[in-house]
Parts: C-alpha cells; sequence; structure tokens
C-alpha cells in the first residue's frame, strides 16, 4: 500500500498518534492505548446543524429546512437490507450512537472485542443511504416527539433563546433537530442532494482509540476504502450573516426561580491556526473575572444572588465565537447589569493577575490530563478541536505558554468587538 501512516509522538502523555489522508480524500487518524480494554471508532462528517445552505458547483445557491443534517444522521441507522443498524453493532457485542452539532454529525461505536467487524459495519452503514417518501414520514414524527420533549427543559430553552438572540435569523437560533413546521418539509430527495454534497470522504475524518493492533485496523480502512472514490464536484458552505441581535428578550415558563442568560457574540476576525489558543486565553479570562476562585464570585454566591447553577459555556468555531453565563437567580435584572459592567471593565479587574492566572493554568491543565484518561472524552473532543496543524495533545503545550497579556490582548479583541445581550426566563 502506498499510503502511509505518519506518526506524531508527544512525549509528556507517553503517546504516539498516527494519521493519514487516503487517496480518496478521507483523514484517518489512529491512537492506539492498549492499557484499556475498549475500543472507540468515530466517524464524522463537516455536516451539522448550520449548514441549511450551499452553493452547489460554484453556481446557485440552495437553500433546505432547519434540521436537515439531524435527520439524515437519524435516517442513515435504517439499512435497507438489514433494518436497524443499533440491532447490527449490538449483535457483535457493541454499542453505537451518533450525534449532530452545528458543524458536524458523528457516528460512533464502542466495544471491547470484535473490533475490525464493528470498523467495517461503521464504514459500510455510513456509505449505503435509504430515504423513501414513507420512512421519511416515519421518522417525521419520531423528531417531532424529540424536538417537543426539549422544548419542556427550561435550561435548554434558557441556552436555545440566548443562541436565537445573539444570532436572529440563523441556523443558531433553532434546535439542531431543527422545528416542528421545518422538518415536515424535509424530503427523501433533499436528503440524497446533502448526503452527496457532505458524505463524501474529503470531508470526512476517521478517528479510532482505545486497545487495537495499528496493522489491522489500517489494513481494514484502506480495503474498505479503495473502493470510495473522491467526487469531483464542488459544493461550498456559505458564511454565517451576522444581523442585529434582540435586546433583553424574556418569556415565562414553569420553573420555580428566574433563568438569566447573558451572551457575547464575538465579531473579531481569528484564523482556523488561532482558534485553540484564542479559546484557551478566553476561557482563562472568563474563569479569572467569573470562576469558583474569583472574589466576584465568592461575593455574589454568599449573598444569594447566585447559587451552583452558575456557568459559562466558550464556543469558538470558524464559523463563529461566543461566551454564554447562565445562572438560577432571583435578581436577573440586577445581576445582568453587574456581570456586563464587570465585562466591560475587565482590563481594571482586580481578579486578573498572575496569581490567578497559574492556578487557573494549573487546574486547566490537571483536568485535561485526568480527562484523558476517558476514551469517549478523547474522541469526542479530538473530532470537535481538530485543525490540520493541531490537536487537543497540543492543548497542554498552549496552556503552558499563555502570559498575563496574552489573555488581555484577546480579552480586548473579543470584548471591545463583541455585541452583548440577555435573555430571562421568569416564573410563571
Amino acid at each position: 500500500c502506498s499510503m502511509k501512516l505518519i506518526e506524531k509522538c508527544y512525549p509528556y502523555i507517553k503517546e504516539s498518534l498516527y494519521y493519514a489522508k487516503l487517496n480518496n480524500g478521507l483523514t484517518v487518524t489512529l491512537l492506539p492505548k492498549t492499557d484499556f480494554n475498549e475500543a472507540y471508532g468515530v466517524l464524522t462528517t463537516e455536516f451539522g446543524a448550520l449548514h441549511t445552505q450551499f452553493k452547489a458547483d460554484g453556481k446557485e445557491i440552495v437553500h433546505y429546512p432547519a434540521g436537515i443534517a439531524h435527520f439524515l444522521e437519524h435516517k442513515l441507522f435504517e439499512s435497507e437490507e438489514d433494518g436497524d443498524v443499533m440491532n447490527q453493532f449490538a449483535k457483535l457485542g457493541a454499542s453505537a450512537n451518533a450525534y449532530t452539532g452545528f458543524r458536524q454529525t458523528s457516528y460512533l461505536f464502542s466495544t471491547t472485542q470484535e473490533v475490525l467487524s464493528c470498523l467495517k459495519l461503521l464504514q459500510s452503514f455510513v456509505t449505503k443511504p435509504h430515504f423513501t417518501k414513507e420512512n421519511v414520514e416515519r421518522e417525521q414524527g419520531i423528531i417531532e416527539q424529540e424536538i417537543e420533549m426539549y422544548q419542556d427543559d427550561a435550561d435548554y430553552r434558557l441556552y436555545m433563546g440566548i443562541l436565537a438572540s445573539l444570532y436572529p435569523g440563523t441556523p443558531l437560533a433553532y434546535d439542531i433537530a431543527g422545528t416542528v413546521e421545518s422538518i415536515s418539509q424535509i424530503t427523501a430527495d433533499a436528503l440524497y442532494e446533502n448526503y452527496l454534497a457532505f458524505y463524501r470522504p474529503s470531508n470526512m475524518h476517521m478517528f479510532i482509540v482505545g486497545n487495537f493492533i495499528i496493522e489491522e485496523v489500517w489494513e481494514e480502512i484502506i480495503q474498505t476504502q479503495e473502493n470510495s472514490v473522491q467526487d469531483s464536484r464542488s459544493f461550498e458552505k456559505l458564511a454565517l450573516t451576522h444581523l442585529p441581535i434582540l435586546e433583553h428578550q424574556t418569556e415565562q415558563f414553569e420553573v420555580a426561580t428566574s433563568k438569566l442568560a447573558i451572551g457575547l457574540r464575538g465579531n473579531d476576525v481569528i484564523s482556523s491556526q488561532e482558534i485553540p489558543r484564542y479559546q484557551v486565553c478566553l476561557q482563562l479570562l472568563f474563569a479569572m473575572l467569573f470562576g469558583w476562585t474569583s472574589k466576584r464570585y465568592q461575593a455574589l454566591y454568599e449573598d444569594g444572588i447566585i447559587d451552583s447553577s452558575f456557568q459559562f459555556q466558550i464556543e469558538v468555531s470558524p464559523d463563529y465565537h461566543f461566551v454564554v453565563i447562565t445562572t438560577d437567580t432571583e435578581s436577573p435584572i440586577r445581576l445582568s447589569s453587574l456581570i456586563m459592567k464587570a465585562i466591560h471593565q475587565f482590563e481594571n479587574d482586580k481578579d486578573i493577575n498572575h496569581q490567578q492566572l497559574a492556578l487557573l493554568k494549573n487546574e486547566m491543565y490537571g483536568d485535561f490530563i485526568r480527562s484523558l484518561n476517558s476514551l469517549e472524552f478523547t474522541a469526542s473532543h479530538f473530532v470537535t478541536q481538530l485543525t490540520d496543524e493541531q490537536t487537543i495533545f497540543d492543548f497542554p503545550e498552549i496552556i503552558q505558554s499563555v502570559t498575563l497579556e496574552d489573555v488581555f490582548e484577546v480579552g480586548r479583541q473579543f470584548i471591545y468587538n463583541c455585541d452583548m445581550t440577555d435573555f430571562t426566563i421568569f416564573p410563571r
């Protein structure tokens, strides 16, 4: 076989990663960990809830209903000849799953025995779409129930509410599964069109981690993939449009205490190479401002203005980046103005200092090393944080090299260009 695996060593965690790009365009990464019993396989396509419109062959722009990526993920588990793919994995003693995010869809299995058979099945069912008018209609009912179930979850409504305020009129404003109305417009033809556009080897990545024999797995992938050809048609994803944010939206719901979300939408431009470092700097900045070690957090907690539900989430991707802070609180209006003021005045904040930074960097480093004990964590984070230059294993080096000045610089870049708003759920 002409294709060779390239080895990349990470001495500090005593790991070696092997990767290659196949002739058909598929990227493969293997991470053998022989001290585990289990192996995880993940096949990911760069196609998620965000991609409801694209340009085909450089010509016209085609639009599809919200939730189509998630719908397609559901339908691929239904095989024409063998029925439910989940059952086939179960027969091999493996468990299988899939999840759709804003930017990707991943299919995965975990097993302690039949790694090669599972790997073969993973690659084969994803390449055999079977959509009919009848099976699409049946699925609409199933996904409708899933959408309605999430609508009953107040924390989920809070999160979707703030995203819809930050990115109105875009796919980020909707549930990843779509809406009851949008999924009713999905057809078998639309599913095939999206499948052909995004389920091409050059748009996909295979990652195997855990207990397996590297030569056998590599051989299996080569054999299975050599028949699939590179597609010559071109598809271009479109950039996310930034419309004006929605200010101070509220809703009433069955909750005991008000729920507050504060969102910051980044408008600065970050190159894909800078993303991992940028994300670490933002994470450290917000941890110094609002993390449990900050004086602000301690004071708000002692005064009963926030409780242990207080948290922040940071997402940095090539298409969008945002920070969302959420909490249950009796004083949402007062708390929102306190937090926004602290963000605007971050350069003079007493909690942002060398000592705090050193403490939080150690904590971040420790958490990361500990999390590598979970194959599931390693697999899911590996596929979401992948650029050609960097993998999640470059994280510790990034964490250690970040200085206080780096954190301030990213803070200025993000905060002084961002749009900020809040979203509140009040008790009915």
